[in-house]
């Protein structure tokens, strides 16, 4: 008796044992150097840093094996120096949280990128013959989606969608299942949907992340109950609130209150971060709209991507990029995400060659009425578009405040740098349509003018500008900060100030492109000419001059 209950322990133990299987995680910190954000990562409390790449190479990987399969939880930390030796601090800063499932038989990459986004992708482990996750193959989910695309009617699309989650021989990822989600508008049908084609998808670790294709927050609750009820991996945004306007309009004047573009990108990298909010995407517009930089864009998006509300409208965001190379990096970000790519036709602001003899016809028209009519023909052309300046030299030439405002608002369709649309101010003398613009301008760009009086930085303020700026090593940070300074619309300066900063800078060239920029910021204007001291050449004074007067 004994000897039997004995082998019945061991046979249980041997089972037991053989149940707790173990995967492989690669970590992949990309793009992450010395120069960057470094980051720890914690799987299930044990530490790994990129700062241990000592090659500096773009790409280093941390292969840890024989972890446990089943939900693991993984932490992001951003770390608070660079190197190696404080990597016993425990007191860095958590950007990310959330938990992921090893199976048996994959092993887990995580891509670490510098930004503080984590992505992950699993791969068939070594030790496995290659297996079909039996998806559905590129060609026919294409032929699929295409298929439902023609259909006019919703409630048609709706019921062919419902045919290809009822076909048991189909199988979907949790990104195909998006795609054919956002082609219906009713939520109330996408909800009915989706917990259709649950059944039929080949990544159900991934499926909570559909939660943003619902607006409604009673939908989406449904859906991440829904969720929960099959699985026991909550999705991270069970937590998040659709922020609001109070806190949102806080936010937003936080944001503005930066003085510098670094600071001003790290405030919204925070607030993404921030697992409390969702975000509309109109109110991801806005806030883009307070960035300079189409690289941070890039990055702050991209991270804004998990706390946008009503994801089906997240692909319309493209056009705040003028830059082509960008606007497509988006749109492939769109799409890995399942979202469709809109509007991927490149934007080519029009020439010097052809601007200018689009000015001399118009200015060769004898009457205001018809030069008007050619403006705005300009501006309506939807192949023409035009920087900032080319569209205040447009509207200079109409002298009615009453046309000038209407074209201006028409012009913003074509605008390629709509973060500095907002300048136009200027070109309206009376109170009441300068409000009127600076409403419009500040609705389609988040950026908002000080229309009051001008007030030039206090001297406490400005002494530790000066010295933030004289902090920087290289010229060249010092030049990008004194850019970021004169493009905040809240700054002002007399022209005393204004030279103090741009003596801060050796190069000519880099002198004369800050004074320009600087002038929109001064207080006293009569005082200007005191900046032609900062100039050895003739030319660089003659080019600021004509620059001013023009402005004027």
């Amino acid at each position: 008796m004994k000897t039997i209950l004995s082998t019945l322990i061991i046979c249980f133990l041997a089972v037991a044992g053989i149940a707790q299987t173990t995967s492989t995680v690669n970590i992949m910190f990309r793009g992450i150097t010395k120069t960057t954000n470094n980051y720890e990562v914690r799987i299930d409390d044990k530490r790994y840093f990129s700062n241990t790449n000592t090659n500096n190479a773009p790409t280093f990987k941390v292969s840890v094996g024989n972890i446990l399969t089943g939900t693991r939880i993984l932490k992001l930390y951003r770390l608070k120096s660079n190197s190696v030796s404080a990597n016993a601090n425990s007191q860095n800063t958590l950007v990310y949280s959330n938990n992921f499932v090893l199976r048996d038989g994959y092993d887990m990459n995580i891509t670490i990128l510098a930004n503080g986004e984590v992505q992950f992708s699993e791969v068939i482990s070594d030790v496995n013959m290659p297996v079909s996750t039996g998806a559905m193959g590129m060609a026919a989910f294409n032929t699929l989606k295409q298929n439902i695309q023609s259909q006019g009617s919703q409630a048609v699309r709706s019921e062919k969608i419902r045919d290809a989650f009822w076909n048991s021989d189909n199988r979907f990822t949790s990104a195909q299942v998006r795609q054919l989600l956002v082609m219906v508008s009713s939520e109330s049908d996408r909800l009915d949907l989706a917990k259709l084609a649950y059944a039929g998808v080949t990544d159900t670790e991934n499926f909570a992340t559909l939660s943003n294709v619902f607006n409604s927050t009673t939908r989406r609750n449904e859906f991440v109950e829904f969720v929960q009820s099959k699985s026991d991996t909550t999705p991270a945004t069970t937590t998040r609130t659709l922020i609001s306007d109070s806190n949102f309009n806080t936010l937003v004047t936080n944001v503005k209150n930066k003085w510098s573009q670094s600071l001003k990108s790290e405030a919204l990298r925070d607030a993404f971060m921030n697992s409390n909010y969702y975000y509309t995407t109109i109110q991801v517009r806005q806030l883009m709209g307070l960035v300079t930089s189409e690289s941070d864009r890039m990055d702050l998006i991209k991270l804004a991507y998990p706390a946008v509300s009503d994801a089906n409208n997240f692909a319309s965001l493209y056009d705040v990029f003028a830059n082509a190379a960008n606007r497509a990096e988006f749109n492939d970000f769109v799409g890995s995400k399942g979202g469709e790519a809109v509007n991927a036709g490149v934007k080519a602001q029009m020439t010097v060659n052809n601007f200018n003899l689009l000015m001399t016809s118009i200015q060769s028209k004898w009457s205001q009425a018809l030069k008007t009519d050619a403006v705005r023909d300009a501006f309506v052309k939807t192949t023409n578009y035009f920087s900032t300046d080319q569209i205040r030299k447009l509207l200079t030439l109409v002298t009615s405040e009453t046309d000038r405002l209407e074209l201006a608002k028409q012009s913003f369709r074509s605008v390629m740098d709509p973060a500095i649309f907002y300048q136009l101010s200027d070109l309206f003398p009376t109170n009441s349509y300068r409000n009127e613009f600076n409403t419009y301008a500040s609705a389609q760009t988040g950026v908002t003018v000080n229309t009051g009086v001008k007030t030039p930085m206090s001297n406490t303020d400005f002494s530790i500008l000066v010295l933030t700026i004289r902090g920087n090593f290289l010229q060249l940070l010092k030049v990008q900060a004194e850019r970021d300074v004169f493009a905040n619309p809240n700054n002002f300066f007399t022209a005393a100030q204004i030279k103090q900063l741009i003596l801060l800078i050796n190069a000519e060239p880099s002198r004369l492109e800050l004074a320009k920029l600087s002038f929109k910021t001064v207080t006293d204007p009569e005082n200007f000419n005191q900046i032609n001291d900062l100039f050895q050449m003739q030319a660089s004074k003659d080019e600021l001059a004509a620059y001013v007067k023009n402005y004027q």
